[in-house]
């Protein structure tokens, strides 16, 4: 064991030790959430500290108990149960937080972005929620929009805003799209608002597609508003969403004459100086554009497009034919294998004999949660949890797909780039249908893939169409070639198309004044 290890874990038993002996309420609760974020913070660092953050849960369910709800012990504890993927657990933290009145941003978002976890929120509800939770965030000093002489713009200034640029799936799908869109008509800014320490040589990637990159990571929200209008950017195009609490409510105020909701968050945000949200007719259907308060702005085909990428596809043989028995797979974040997945996966393993379930995810989830949840179901011998840690780079991850027949959707929350990793790989998806933007993403993809086989209209149909193709390996073997041999020449994968349809879009809507 080295050095730092030994002292983080005689630091944690002082905590602990601490936690036994107080007796006083605001001295317990300090020490618990400095004992979570501690250990919460250091085993992302790849230390091991899975025995203390089981420690904590004990601790936490102790000292709520003994003393109820406190703000600041319920904001830790979503931190600690997001990490177990305790999902009823978290929405009754959750819950309690934003019921007593919590001003947090962080937890507000949280809430609101949490619920698309779940089956709990129906479209109204997020409206709703929307509403309430507009009031809460401040807005910043603007420059009147007729201050400011976009006329001079020799061409249309589109900003896109985000704090994930850098080594995130949100790159390739903006990549594509900076790639193709029309330089005669279009000027791109690159507005970076993650953490300065990410970007590397392999950055330039995503930092050279843009006619300029702005990084303004060490700006505060209204130094980058002032920036944004210095530069006379017509079009801004919020690619955060409830994801990043401390930068959205940029998009508060009215900083530019146009702003849209892209690629981030796939749901409402609420804010009246989000004009558009940018989606296709799979999405938001016409008697529900009154849950959003963004006006819907239609692509012709689809809402995104994915880069693909730059080494060699190769066709692989389906591992039936070498292990005699189906391989399915789900490279989704664990927090999406809501108890509805759990349920649905393990009727499959069930009914299928000697099949495998092949899981990883890309953030850092307490695995032994996930995997005692499909114990209770009778199927834990059938999964298989990869750590990520294993497959450092995109190539070993897309390896992956070779070992999978069939991939699987997680739901309500469905994937989008792993849907988009595994077509381009090869490996059907098999999706379920949705009752809202977010809950449809997987339902899109395999509409614009010309993969109507694959898609479910409800869970016992998803099930069915598993065990279906796993019993007819030469059906399961003719999709896989036909998939192959023609996915790149949909809309998923047509970035030309693509930038064209979003430039027809955007310019429907343009109108310099």
């Amino acid at each position: 064991i080295n050095r730092s290890k030994q002292d983080l874990i005689l630091g944690l038993k002082d905590f602990i030790n601490a936690f036994e002996k107080s007796n006083d309420k605001n001295l317990t609760i300090e020490v618990l959430c400095n004992f979570i974020s501690c250990s919460l913070n250091n085993h992302q660092k790849e230390l091991d500290l899975l025995e203390y953050l089981s420690i904590a849960k004990k601790m936490f369910r102790k000292t709520e108990k003994k003393f109820g709800y406190h703000e600041k012990l319920f904001i830790h504890g979503v931190d600690l149960y997001n990490f177990f993927c305790e999902h009823e657990k978290l929405k009754l933290i959750l819950s309690s937080l934003v019921l007593n009145g919590t001003k947090s941003k962080s937890i507000l978002c949280t809430y609101g972005f949490f619920n698309n976890y779940l089956y709990d929120w129906d479209k109204k509800d997020y409206y709703d929620y929307s509403l309430k939770f507009n009031k809460l965030f401040p807005t910043y000093e603007t420059k009147k929009l007729n201050e400011i002489n976009f006329d001079n713009n020799k061409k249309i200034k589109i900003g896109f805003v985000s704090c994930d640029f850098i080594n995130h799936s949100v790159s390739y799908n903006t990549k594509p799209l900076l790639e193709n869109l029309d330089k005669k008509k279009f000027e791109t800014y690159g507005i970076y608002l993650g953490k300065s320490s990410d970007i590397d040589d392999s950055s330039s990637d995503i930092t050279n597609v843009f006619d300029k990159w702005l990084n303004l990571s060490n700006h505060s929200n209204q130094q980058i508003i002032n920036i944004i209008q210095n530069e006379k950017i017509e079009i801004l195009i919020d690619q955060m969403g409830l994801t990043q609490a401390t930068r959205i409510e940029i998009f508060k105020n009215r900083v530019s004459p146009i702003q849209i909701s892209w690629n981030a968050f796939c749901n409402t945000v609420g804010f009246d100086n989000i004009d558009y949200i940018l989606v296709d007719n799979n999405l938001i259907y016409e008697d529900e554009q009154q849950f959003y308060s963004e006006k819907i702005l239609r692509l012709k085909n689809i809402w995104n497009c994915h880069s693909g990428f730059e080494f060699e596809r190769k066709k692989s043989s389906l591992p039936f034919k070498k292990n005699n028995f189906i391989t399915f797979g789900s490279f989704n974040n664990f927090l999406k294998i809501s108890d509805d997945v759990v349920d649905v996966w393990s009727k499959i393993l069930n009914n299928i004999k000697n099949s495998q379930l092949i899981l990883k995810s890309s953030y850092k989830y307490d695995a032994s949660s996930i995997l005692r949840k499909f114990k209770k179901k009778g199927v834990s011998d059938s999964i298989k949890i990869l750590n990520r840690e294993n497959y450092p780079n995109i190539r070993d991850h897309l390896n992956l797909y070779n070992s999978i027949d069939i991939s699987l959707d997680t739901f309500p929350y469905n994937g989008v780039t792993t849907s988009f990793e595994s077509l381009w790989a090869g490996v059907p998806v098999i999706s379920l249908k949705g009752f809202n933007f977010n809950s449809r993403c997987g339902e899109s993809i395999l509409i614009n893939g010309n993969l109507n086989f694959f898609l479910a209209t409800n869970k016992d149909e998803y099930a069915e169409k598993c065990i279906y193709l796993s019993e007819n390996i030469q059906k399961l073997e003719f999709e896989r070639d036909e998939l192959f041999n023609n996915i790149l020449n949909t809309p998923l994968f047509d970035a030309k198309n693509f930038a064209d349809d979003f430039k027809e879009a955007v310019l429907s809507i343009y109108n310099r004044n």
